[in-house]
């Protein structure tokens, strides 16, 4: 946990052409280098003729289409294919035959092929079964509507059948019926009707001919029958469990389908990914007849690391060296501390710090946990916010990216509990002391407690929220302040951040005195004066007062000064404005506070008014569950908002790229073949 990203060093790599596939394969495998320059996959021609990279291609989207074909599974995924990465050896001969690319192409796409069929047919089978389970219980669901009289007593001449006749007239349903003597039909759901038939064999084979066109699906019987209703419910329910079991364990053998073929495509074309990759840096590289020179990017603490790692090479080379000052698009690598990172991740939602910039992050944990806090402060909720972070951390099987999140929500659930707890003295809306403890002289640490009311202590709270936002504010200007003394921008520290950090000075002196911050402590009138005086002169006067500290800009003195006064009005204006709006804006934590306690009374007293211990509990869980949820994402806006646009505005670019170092999977890659 640093002001500043981890100092980052570009490497330069030289090494014989014979050892350059063995070399980058496991420098790969460290996972801490990140080549300087990247290309496209049609730049990969230099190294492979299209014919080659076409093939690749094809075998790529035909992947694609597999992974549509297949169902997903509800098991875990993540974690088998997880398992596949590491257990599971790719396709050997598509990396150390590179001069039978195509024939290798027509193999794999074959099995491809097998595969989408093998699981088309159990898809289509699944849907057979399903049509005709649905047929079964319509017909059930029919069958019970059907007179007692009807039908069940078939002699041995005569055959009955009972089915559902898809069409879209109850009229036509019944003259597909009329030559018969026994019949009837039952209109069920849209379009289906339920269809009772009895006659002599032939009379129903001429009517099944008859229907042929449309759809029809039965259920027959064949005299001589004398079944009872019951008895024939019982036989349609049987054939609709048979059929249950027959869909459910040919769903989950196209699961296990599924999940074993899914592990293995997802390997096979991870290892195609990181073997392009290696290609990229072969392209890009400078090579000579004997030596290959690449470039890339390594943090400064696993300097030593590489360096003993190349020393393995005979006559390789390896340097580094910091860049230069005016680069500003070196990459970061984000931090591996799991609270860090969590935090981190909302931080690049503005953007990644470059280089030479302040990280903000180490601040932003802080403040934004005490935003949230103030706004959410109730020690019942921030329980339970902790509990689903820490239910959230524990779980098993979770990318690292999601379970960042949960540590991110234990941590916003911690300071709402503390708060919640210490400050506002409040538990699910109840007052702790007066509602659940029924103190008489609530003290804590001798303070009286609840140390702040949102009901009682409205003016307090809000001079609170605007000191606090005055001192993120400050701080702001602050680190902006440092990222121009490290960027050496002499000029615009004089003229904007100087001028801005004096005017703001000046402005919460005059806040103060009417009384709409209070520090609780008294500042001489003079100190405003002369921040504000210092604040204006800067504003006017700084680019002109620039030009004669800079050597290089004296000969621009009178331009540069006369040109920024009128800038520099125009600046006073925005600066005025901007910093009483921003100052201001930070009371939108009183409101949420306020909004918080009122939703929650309301909640309490209709739980109260309700009577029964039922409904109260009723209410009590169905209110703070909204509260929860709707009001947590508010608030949480709102302190994301703050920190964006009140916050970050002042110092912030977030314009610094992510640390993506290579990787690889296939450890057996063979990169001495060109192809060619």
């Amino acid at each position: 946990m640093g002001l500043f990203p981890q100092t980052m060093l570009k490497a330069t790599i030289v090494v014989p052409l014979e050892d350059f596939p063995k070399l980058i394969i496991q420098l790969a495998e460290t996972e801490k280098f990140m080549p300087k320059e990247t290309t496209i996959d049609e730049e990969l021609e230099d190294y492979f003729p299209t014919i080659k990279l076409d093939s690749i291609r094809r075998i790529e989207n035909s992947f694609e289409d597999l992974l549509k074909t297949l169902p997903e599974p509800k098991e875990k995924l993540s974690q088998k294919i997880a398992r596949a990465y590491r257990k599971i050896p790719p396709l050997e001969p598509l990396f150390t035959n590179w001069e039978n690319i195509e024939e290798i192409e027509t193999q794999i796409i074959e099995k491809i092929e097998k595969t989408k069929s093998e699981i088309h047919e159990l898809i289509t089978r699944i849907e057979i079964i399903q049509n005709e389970l649905e047929t079964k219980n319509l017909i059930s669901k029919g069958f019970r509507l059907l007179e007692e009289e009807f039908p069940y007593l078939v002699n041995e001449k005569e055959r009955a059948i009972i089915g559902i006749l898809t069409t879209s007239k109850a009229s036509d349903a019944e003259e597909f019926v009329s030559d018969l003597s026994k019949k009837e039909v039952i209109p069920l759901v849209h379009n289906k009707f339920l269809v009772y038939a009895q006659g002599k064999k032939g009379e129903i084979t001429r009517f099944l001919k008859k229907i042929s066109t449309v759809r029809w699906m039965d259920h027959k019987h064949t005299g001589p029958v004398h079944l009872s209703k019951l008895e024939i419910e019982e036989e349609i329910e049987k054939g609709t469990k048979d059929l249950e079991k027959e869909i459910k364990k040919l769903e989950e053998d196209s699961k296990q389908y599924a999940i074993q073929n899914k592990e293995k495509i997802m390997a096979l074309r991870l290892s195609i990914e990181s073997y392009k990759q290696l290609l990229r840096i072969y392209v890009t590289s400078k090579k000579t007849k004997r030596t290959v020179i690449f470039q890339g990017w390594i943090a400064q603490k696993d300097q030593n690391y590489i360096k003993d790692f190349i020393s393995d090479f005979s006559e390789t080379v390896f340097e580094t060296e910091e860049p230069e000052e005016e680069t500003r698009n070196v990459p970061i690598k984000q931090a591996k501390n799991p609270i860090m990172r969590s935090f981190q991740s909302i931080v690049a939602l503005y953007g990644l710090p470059s280089s030479k910039e302040v990280d903000p992050t180490i601040f932003f944990i802080f403040t934004f946990s005490i935003f949230f806090g103030i706004m959410f402060g109730d020690a019942g909720h921030g329980l339970i916010f902790m509990l689903i972070g820490l239910l959230g951390m524990l779980a098993k099987g979770l990318k690292k990216n999601i379970r960042t999140m949960f540590i991110l929500v234990f941590s916003l659930g911690l300071t709402s509990f503390i708060l919640g707890a210490f400050i506002f003295g409040e538990f699910f809306g109840y007052g702790i002391s007066h509602d659940i403890f029924h103190w008489t002289d609530p003290k804590l640490f001798g303070l009286h407690y609840p140390v702040l009311s949102p009901v009682d202590n409205l003016i307090e709270i809000f001079n609170l929220v605007l000191i606090i936002g005055a001192i993120q504010l400050t701080l702001g200007l602050t680190l902006r302040l440092i990222n121009q003394i490290r960027h050496k921008e002499i000029e615009e520290i004089i003229k904007e951040t100087g001028a801005q950090v004096f005017l703001y000075a000046g402005i919460l002196y005059f806040l103060s005195t009417l009384d709409i911050i209070n520090f609780g402590v008294e500042i001489p009138a003079i100190v405003g004066l002369i921040a504000l005086l210092l604040g204006v002169t800067l504003a006017l006067f700084g680019q002109g007062i620039a030009a004669l500290i800079i050597k290089e800009e004296r000969k621009n003195f009178i331009r540069k000064f006369f040109g920024g006064i009128g800038m520099g009005v125009m600046n006073l204006l925005e600066s005025f404005s901007s910093f009483i709006s921003n100052t201001i804006s930070y009371g939108r934590i009183l409101a949420m506070l306020v909004a918080h306690f009122v939703f929650l009374s309301v909640i309490n007293t209709l739980a109260d008014l309700s009577g029964f211990i039922v409904w109260q509990i009723l209410i009590l869980i169905i209110g703070n569950i909204f509260v929860l949820a709707l009001e947590g994402l508010l608030v949480f806006v709102q302190t994301l908002r703050l920190h964006f646009y009140e916050f970050f505005s002042k110092f912030y670019e977030g314009s610094g790229i992510q640390h993506k170092p290579i990787f690889i999977f296939n450890k057996t890659m063979d990169l001495s073949k060109d192809g060619k």
